[in-house]
């Protein structure tokens, strides 16, 4: 449920959409005011070029401008303006330049830094003189870096502008969370912190004390690890000043102790949880203590029918949480929809209809009810009984292939698609019933889980998919098609000159064919990886991926294995230095993963 009408919002979103038209506007009334017409992006003045180079990050800049001429070499050298940094995928010969022509000499003017590439991260961030030379930076965004990384965070106490950090790693880690979360809660000027440490599955810790004498000043907290009610409690405990909470995994105290939390959270006015095996009584009580100034909710319900109690949310939202004024609640059913127990649940709906929660616009029904949808992320499984704007979708979750061709609505801006349609073909919905509901053309990445997909229902996804940046497969297959048949194939030769997929992921590689396949569909990666069933040619698939010979890895900067046994790193660098693969190249191994960059 959601208020119809609410007031605007101030957002990153929204100041930059203002920024663009403002841009825009004013970049109209130069062009009319002037008696010259601008033909060329030359004749703009360096005002309107730099508030341009706003939108891009430096790399982009640097090589798209710096060659040009004098001018433009200038605008870039001679400027003050502050600039961003986008460190992904990038060969380490390009990096070491971009290090050594920009990052070192404009460490000043960085305010934005983000690196997804563990070997950038150590060479950036481990160095204390280097990072206390980021005197502007005041977004810093990692992912997959390492645990020695970690453990250097005391480092960022030196950046008197860092109000933004965002730590995410998604894998298996032995990470002292505990000794992290102190690191970060030392932090001066720190507002916002988003983190994920390990899998989503991998608890917070409890080990952390209560806060006594010491608070952070974080006003936006994201915690994407599963966490225990009574942990939340003993990190809240360090965030006095906190207005916005997301927990997408709030879980019930195991030791299920009484909790007390002795801070008012005056600030706290929006709330974002995701509850599992958490009962309602045990909301109450989260409710009591921290709802008091509470403005925005939004809760995510498993197969929790005691939540669907309208007496009690009565009595809860008046005592406890009066000033609430957006209520988004979901409360999804896992299994087979039963007729007993949808017309329990529909029952226990009507009884949201009093004049309590008309007189706030609140509005319950089966399904989706919230128009529009607000939700960035869609799961597409059961019927959708009515139509909504689903604008807001980025993210859609398919369960089966029925969905898709069952569904009525349309998704304009989705980005990203995950198939999880257990041993369900995707392919008959590729030709008419997925265009029907997406633009294909916009989609970004695609996930393809515990399903095999074979070949030419990846070619078929790729042909209308043609923007497609990331690409994950649990599983791969030939249908017993001869390889080179596959590769003849008109449509398969089609897609392998034109598609734009730059990192793919195979988590079962099983046979080399399939990998020689995927790099001959896929000429243009930048990274690839592949984590099971590999380890009886890996020998072999090493020599292929890095291969001087290979037309079709000419691209390729980056490799991840999975860490089988303590033969796998051994054997991977004895095949590297024997057969001469690679001459400039680093490995690294994190988290039982190795990492190659050259």
């Amino acid at each position: 449920m959601e208020r119809l009408k609410r007031q605007r919002k101030t957002s990153t979103e929204d100041s930059d959409d203002m920024k663009r038209k403002q841009f825009h506007s004013e970049s109209q009334s130069d062009v009319s005011l002037s008696t010259k017409p601008h033909s060329y992006f030359e004749d703009l003045s360096n005002e309107i070029i730099y508030e341009i180079f706003e939108y891009f990050d430096i790399q982009y800049i640097y090589e798209t401008f710096s060659n040009l001429n004098q001018r433009f070499a200038n605008l870039i050298i001679n400027s003050n303006l502050p600039i961003k940094i986008n460190i992904s995928s990038m060969s380490k010969p390009n990096f070491e330049r971009y290090y050594k022509d920009i990052i070192i000499p404009y460490r000043q003017r960085i305010k934005s830094l983000r690196i997804t590439n563990i070997f950038a991260a150590d060479i950036i961030l481990t160095s204390q003189d280097n990072i206390s030379k980021l005197t502007r930076l005041e977004t810093l965004i990692l992912t997959n870096v390492s645990s020695s990384y970690l453990r250097n965070l005391q480092y960022l106490i030196y950046l008197p502008k860092l109000s933004s950090l965002t730590i995410i790693r998604d894998a298996y880690s032995n990470t002292d969370q505990a000794e992290v979360y102190q690191k970060i809660f030392q932090l001066p000027f720190l507002k916002y912190f988003n983190v994920l440490f390990g899998r989503f599955s991998t608890p917070v810790v409890s080990s952390l004390p209560v806060a006594t004498n010491r608070y952070s000043l974080i006003e936006h907290l994201v915690i994407k690890n599963y966490i225990e009610l009574d942990t939340l409690y003993v990190i809240l405990s360090y965030v006095p000043q906190i207005r916005h909470l997301s927990i997408p995994f709030l879980l019930r105290s195991v030791k299920r102790q009484n909790i007390t939390f002795s801070i008012t959270l005056n600030n706290l006015s929006y709330i974002c949880l995701k509850l599992a095996q958490l009962d309602f009584h045990d909301f109450e009580l989260l409710a009591k203590d921290l709802f008091h100034n509470l403005q925005v909710l939004r809760l995510y319900v498993s197969a929790g029918i005691t939540y669907l109690d309208a007496d009690r949310w009565q009595n809860l939202i008046l005592s406890h949480i009066p000033n609430l004024a957006i209520f988004d609640f979901q409360c999804i059913w896992f299994g087979t929809p039963e007729k007993n127990m949808m017309s329990t649940y529909e029952n226990l709906i009507k009884n949201f209809t009093s004049s309590f929660w008309i007189q706030r616009q609140w509005f319950f029904s089966t399904q989706y009810p919230l128009k529009p949808y607000k939700r960035t992320t869609f799961t597409l499984g059961g019927l959708i009984e009515e139509k909504s704007n689903f604008d807001s979708v980025h993210h859609i979750v398919i369960d089966s292939v029925n969905a898709i061709m069952n569904c009525r609505n349309y998704f304009p801006n989705t980005t990203k698609l995950t198939f999880e349609c257990h041993g369900d073909s995707i392919c008959n919905s590729l030709d008419n019933s997925l265009p029907r509901i997406i633009s294909p053309e916009k989609l970004t990445e695609i996930v393809v889980r515990y399903a095999p997909i074979s070949f030419m229902e990846l070619v078929k996804l790729l042909s209308v998919a043609v923007n497609l940046h990331r690409l994950s497969l649990d599983h791969i297959s030939i249908d017993g098609i001869n390889p080179v048949t596959i590769q003849q194939n008109v449509v398969f030769q089609s897609v392998s000159k034109k598609n734009v997929v730059k990192d793919l992921t195979l988590i079962y590689g099983r046979s080399l064919k399939n990998v020689e396949l995927l790099f001959a569909l896929c000429p243009r990666l930048q990274h690839f990886a592949v984590h099971n069933e590999f380890t009886s040619f890996l020998a072999r698939l090493i020599r292929l991926i890095l291969s001087k010979t290979n037309n079709n890895n000419h691209h390729l900067s980056s490799l991840c294995i999975s860490k089988k046994t303590d033969k796998t790193e051994e054997t991977l660098k004895m095949v590297i230095k024997n057969d001469r693969l690679l001459d400039d190249y680093m490995v690294e191994c994190v988290d039982n993963k190795i990492y190659v960059w050259w």
